[in-house]
């Protein structure tokens, strides 16, 4: 029976173990693009994790090209945040602390280290704006990924696949439908066509996935009363339906968690602290975005659990051609 709906249950210690041992690791956009919003000894942990694994790493074209496309303008953004508070210090210790009329005072001390404060915050501003002219971390994730992304898709194919995550957006067949809330065509339909692509690497390949994504919104994920069950059934279907291989979905966080048990390594509890805050603020914004109003549940509906209700195969439309005439598969 598990086999039969493997897709609504979290894998077993025994299928996690195995696929630790065999899967590529990939990653969406979201996961390179967020490196820039951690401290520097989190963003070298982090880095250097996927250095240290490099030989079982793989990247859709789609998701490589939208960290190249959005990796300026998120280190600006960081940029901003900094010039944000810099500024609301300055205005504090000129208007309210140095004139010496009335309280607040702070004394010699208190005022150094409120000088010490704010040259930190200068320093961190410009090691940022340093790598929008030489960033360290993209040259390394550009070699380690060299060889390892995905090739380009043709214009024909980029227009078959505009078409395609458009039918499939209609139908709210996921992943990305959710972007149609913030992003326009076509851009909307990126995480669509890095999906597919994902599924021909791993059907190329013949490898299982890990596959380690930052976005939260529930054209991902299954989303229960605002708690996050797991990876929507539906792709995980798809998956082994289209690759007959496996597939199993983390954020940066769990990844992290993930890693300290099954690769031997010690990723410290500060910096998953640190990964896990920044999702949280993620999680938050884009549930605020996703939110959609809960419907009443029937009483018809209440006595039986939804959970074991199979999900229908995908009609041969949302199949890549090869795969619009093939049967159920899956290890």
């Amino acid at each position: 029976m598990r086999k039969t709906f493997r897709q609504y249950f979290r894998p077993t210690s025994e299928e996690l173990n195995k696929l630790w041992e065999g899967a590529l690791f990939s990653f969406d956009a979201s996961v390179l693009l967020n490196i820039y919003g951690y401290s520097s000894d989190t963003r070298d942990d982090l880095v250097g994790l996927i250095e240290r694994h490099c030989e079982r790493i793989c990247l859709p074209h789609q998701f490589g090209l939208e960290y190249a496309r959005n990796r300026s303008s998120v280190i600006v953004k960081q940029i901003s945040n900094y010039l944000k508070v810099e500024k609301e210090l300055e205005t504090i210790k000129s208007v309210s602390i140095a004139p010496k009329r009335e309280h607040p005072f702070l004394s010699a001390r208190g005022l150094r280290a409120y000088k010490l404060v704010q040259s930190e915050l200068e320093r961190s501003r410009k090691s940022l704006e340093s790598l929008l002219g030489s960033d360290p971390y993209s040259e390394k994730l550009l070699t380690l990924f060299d060889t390892r992304v995905g090739n380009p898709p043709s214009e024909e194919e980029l227009a078959n696949q505009h078409k395609r995550a458009e039918e499939r957006y209609k139908a709210q067949v996921p992943p990305g439908y959710s972007d149609l809330k913030t992003k326009p065509v076509p851009d909307a339909y990126g995480d669509c066509i890095g999906w597919h692509q994902l599924m021909e690497i791993a059907k190329t390949k013949q490898k299982d996935i890990i596959f380690v994504i930052d976005d939260f919104k529930e054209d991902w994920w299954q989303i229960e009363r605002e708690r996050t069950v797991g990876p929507r059934p539906e792709l995980l279907a798809e998956f082994i339906q289209v690759t007959a291989q496996s597939i199993y979905m983390y954020t940066s966080e769990s990844f992290l968690r993930a890693a300290n048990n099954f690769l031997a390594v010690q990723i410290r509890e500060d910096v998953i602290e640190e990964v896990s805050l920044r999702l949280e603020s993620q999680r938050r914004t884009q549930r605020s975005v996703d939110i959609k109003p809960e419907r009443a549940i029937t009483k018809d509906e209440d006595k039986s659990s939804s959970h074991f209700k199979p999900i229908e195969p995908l009609k041969p439309e949302y199949l890549p051609k090869s795969e619009a005439k093939g049967e159920w598969g899956g290890k």
